[in-house]
């Protein structure tokens, strides 16, 4: 769904939160979307800007299926056909004010006090180079009327194209896009293989996605997005990223970043600029939500039976998973352990339960752990690749996992199965 349809969906479900009164972008913003966690909020009157602020959009996963115009129970498997069945990209036109690069235009949050700045967290990134395209997400530390300074994940694809860039003397165009279709957001958040552009997932997401040229460089970028900053990953220039908030809620290491040089600024009349809480309900939907189908995948590939899978809150939507299988033999908990890592090496925690637990209900999780856990049902994995999110581990991620069978025997002794068994009330009662 387009952000503004999103909005007025929103609005006339009455669901949507409008703040009049003057409002700072620094600290107070993200002190009030905190304490209005799942609840969509629309700041009308933003001090320093004439921009009003949407956040907590998505900051549950009823609210990212409305969106979508699915259950969320569906999410799955809807996801997973969006990434085989890429919808249609179409040229489409765009009404947009364009204007000079002046950031300080822009209603750009400082979070949390130890941030290095002002930080555009909602920012999803089209790039193109030699024929190759990406969509992903991208944290902006604003250094300049003109200048940010932006993370980028080693390996991943943006970051290998402005490596070519910069290995040839050359800038690596971009656009960045602020105020994002849900169908872009849940695509720049999804990990595909190289060479496929995640575009198509949200176009079959939403049906199809109409695209226009930047005009000041070759990307292009959907129709309705709502700003769209267009520049350069200038290949001569970096500077220090960070401190900031992720999504564990502490504060991500120092480093040296690439610098991104903004040539011009477009905007939709009436431009609503979209927030992302670091560290939010948001944050973690939009950030572990895409990795779920990963994850089932990787289970279905190893041969088992699985009936859903959750990253948990707890483990901020990224460390923690609860996976619910058909147990069909007492080897399928470790192999589902052994299966959730491939499919996401960040993974600190995997815990596998019946196919009748709740996954998403901490209370039912936690009553099989304390229940069907037993000494040796378990798996201890150290000095593995991990996420570099958890403080545990060392700064390029290298820490222990731990697997839990929480599943009950599938052979128990007649003694047992009194024990075994939840009482349950007769159906009528």
């Amino acid at each position: 769904m387009k952000f503004r349809e999103h909005l007025a969906r929103l609005e006339s479900d009455r669901r949507l939160l409008r703040i009049g009164t003057r409002v700072s972008p620094r600290f107070e913003i993200p002190a009030l979307l905190k304490r209005n966690e799942g609840r969509p909020v629309l700041f009308e009157n933003v001090e320093g800007s004439e921009l009003p602020v949407a956040g907590n959009l998505l900051s549950s996963m009823d609210l990212l299926g409305a969106s979508l115009g699915i259950r969320k129970e569906a999410w799955i498997e809807t996801l997973t056909s969006a990434m085989q069945h890429p919808g249609p990209v179409r040229e489409g036109r765009g009404e947009f004010v364009y204007s000079e690069p002046d950031l300080d235009r822009l209603p750009i949050l400082t979070h949390y006090p130890k941030d290095q700045g002002p930080y555009v967290t909602s920012a999803v990134v089209f790039a193109e180079r030699g024929g190759s395209k990406n969509l992903s997400f991208h944290r902006l530390a604003k250094i300049g009327r003109d200048r940010f300074v932006g993370r980028l994940v080693e390996k991943r694809d943006l970051h290998t194209m402005y490596l070519d860039a910069r290995d040839h003397g050359e800038d690596l165009p971009v656009a960045i896009g602020i105020g994002n279709s849900s169908g872009v957001l849940v695509a720049g958040a999804t990990s595909v293989e190289r060479g496929t552009y995640e575009l198509g997932i949200a176009a079959a997401l939403e049906g199809a996605i109409e695209i226009t040229r930047a005009k000041t460089n070759p990307t292009s970028y959907p129709v309705d997005t709502e700003i769209v900053l267009e520049g350069r990953i200038v290949h001569d220039e970096t500077a220090r990223e960070g401190p900031f908030v992720d999504l564990t809620n502490t504060y991500d290491v120092v480093r040296v970043q690439p610098v991104f040089v903004i040539d011009r600024i477009a905007m939709r009349p009436g431009a609503v600029f979209h927030a992302l809480l670091p560290g939010g309900n948001e944050h973690r939907i939009l950030m572990g939500a895409p990795r779920t189908p990963t994850i089932h995948r990787a289970l279905t590939d190893a041969g088992l039976s699985v009936r859903n899978v959750h990253l948990t809150e707890g483990g901020s939507g990224w460390l923690d998973v609860v996976i619910a299988i058909d147990k069909r033999s007492e080897a399928d908990p470790r192999t589902a352990i052994d299966a959730a890592i491939r499919g996401h090496r960040s993974l600190k925690k995997i815990t596998i339960v019946d196919r009748d637990v709740d996954v998403t209900d901490p209370n039912e999780v936690n009553y099989a752990v304390t229940m069907y856990w037993e000494a040796g049902k378990e798996r201890v994995f150290t000095d593995s690749k991990g996420s570099s999110l958890d403080p545990m581990a060392t700064p390029d991620g290298i820490g222990s996992k731990l697997g839990i069978d929480a599943t009950r025997p599938l052979v128990v002794p007649p003694e047992k199965e009194l024990k075994m068994k939840r009482a349950e009330f007769p159906s009528g009662a």
